[in-house]
């Protein structure tokens, strides 16, 4: 097994931990008029909803990383 397939390998794995964390986060319910200032509820994350809002953050960026270095190296 070379280095490309591990990183394939890796890919798959964080692709699917990342859509399982965005499909477990909650609806904040501001939809799109939040996008336009039309929301003027603010809320912080507390507790899990902080820990997985982190999560989404860190597999995306070990996402990116890994989808560089597999252009890299190909």
């Amino acid at each position: 097994m070379n280095i490309t397939t591990f990183l394939m390998i890796a890919m798959n794995i964080v692709a699917i931990a990342l859509i399982s964390v965005v499909v477990i986060q909650g609806q904040t319910g501001a939809g799109l008029g939040a996008v336009f200032g039309g929301s003027d509820i603010y809320r912080t994350r507390r507790g899990i909803e902080k820990t997985l809002w982190q999560l989404t953050f860190v597999l995306t960026a070990v996402f990116l990383l890994l989808c560089l270095v597999t252009v890299m190296l190909a």
